[in-house]
């Protein structure tokens, strides 16, 4: 079995939501570098510290006033501007056109019209997904939460998400407390129907962790929980990459140990490291 974007089994599941607050500060500086490289265009700053700052200012400004887009069916606050991220910095491919969805909300916030190349990407961002025959339009979130809120219970204390989310905003404020806030899982009707599953060391050395060291989804410390879980039934490969996919991704040495994995049943023989893609 080779398992990557790995769940720390001893965090599941409201602690390991929490993890997403560093994996956001480890992963948001390879997107800051892409727009930095691309300043003279971009215009959000010409070091990944400059970007980052322009990003913060802007979801600020957002979140006490919306921007909008004519044809556009929702406008961007400082959550969507976030979400958006989020999502978007799981995949390398993803960065470019992310950076320029910034530069066109924070030309919106402004009261600027908005550049043809970077309207093209607010529409496609913004975008409706087409609905698929017999399929709830909201099923992919259910899907989530019913994981999520079925698998174990959660804190029914309203006061403490506040708590945690006012923390979580003055402490990382890239993620500005999402990963903390309150869940329908604090007010689910039904009780798990077993325990979570114990994922244990014992078993036949037949498994190959594969961890992204910038993986904003699952973040590093996730992969290395996933590590202890599973003791020397596991080989483990970090991977100076971003992201949160491993395997066929860029990172040569990461797919020829997965491969000789796969057909040889050959495993690192204490954890080993792989470079990233090359640029």
């Amino acid at each position: 079995m080779v398992l990557e974007g790995n769940v720390d089994p001893a965090k599941v599941w409201a602690k390991m939501l929490n993890t997403w607050n560093q994996g956001m500060n480890d992963r948001f500086p390879d997107a800051a570098r892409v727009a930095a490289a691309n300043d003279a265009d971009l215009g959000l700053g010409a070091t990944a510290d400059e970007v980052t700052d322009t990003f913060l200012a802007l979801a600020d400004r957002l979140d006490r006033e919306p921007a909008t887009m004519p044809g556009a069916s929702v406008a961007i606050s400082g959550a969507l501007l976030r979400g958006v991220t989020y999502q978007m910095l799981q995949h390398n491919e993803t960065l470019p056109p992310l950076t320029r969805f910034w530069k066109a909300a924070a030309d919106l916030s402004a009261g600027k019209a908005p550049a043809d190349a970077d309207v093209a990407v607010l529409r496609q961002v913004l975008a409706d997904t087409p609905a698929t025959k017999g399929v709830p339009a909201d099923n992919q979130a259910t899907m989530v939460l019913a994981m999520l809120c079925g698998d174990t219970t959660w804190s029914r204390k309203v006061d403490s998400y506040a708590d945690a989310t006012a923390a979580a905003r003055a402490k990382y404020p890239l993620s500005a407390g999402m990963p903390n806030n309150i869940l329908p899982c604090a007010f689910w009707s039904q009780k798990p129907i077993e325990p979570v599953v114990k994922i244990t060391s014992r078993g036949a050395r037949n498994i190959l962790i594969l961890q992204n060291r910038r993986d904003n989804a699952t973040p590093w410390a996730a992969g290395r929980g996933m590590r202890r879980a599973l003791g020397d039934r596991a080989g483990f490969l970090g991977v100076e990459h971003g992201g949160h996919f491993v395997y066929g991704t860029g990172s040569t040495c990461a797919d020829k140990a997965t491969v000789a994995f796969l057909i040889k049943g050959t495993l690192p023989a204490k954890d080993a490291s792989c470079d990233g893609p090359r640029r």
